[in-house]
């Protein structure tokens, strides 16, 4: 199960997961995230630092968010992924897709 947080912070929409993001939580995740981003959310900065799983479902929903956004010239970003979940983020290929960052100021920063 998958525990998620928002926050916004000058014109981004913080997203916090914890907990695990597999294919039982996936949907609902997605779900969330779709309702809370604004019209207004310039960038979606999903914060990993609290996440103990990332299965396949998990990184879908991290690419489908960043499609959605990309479609809307809206900026995205992952930040504070513990190294298990970096490590799943880079063997996947995810990090050559979608930028991961060590802190919320540094995402924030690059956005």
């Amino acid at each position: 199960m998958v525990e998620v947080t928002f926050e916004r912070r000058d014109g981004v929409l913080f997203v916090s997961a914890s907990g695990r993001l597999e294919a039982a939580s996936a949907a609902g995740f997605l779900r969330d995230v779709r309702a809370e981003t604004g019209d207004d959310d310039r960038a979606v900065v999903m914060d990993f630092e609290k996440l103990e799983y990332l299965g396949s479902a998990g990184l879908r929903v991290v690419f489908m968010t960043a499609s959605e956004l990309e479609k809307r010239d809206a900026g995205f970003a992952v930040c504070s992924p513990p190294k298990p979940i970096a490590k799943v983020i880079k063997l996947s290929g995810m990090d050559q897709l979608i930028p991961v960052h060590p802190s919320r100021e540094d995402a924030l920063a690059a956005l």
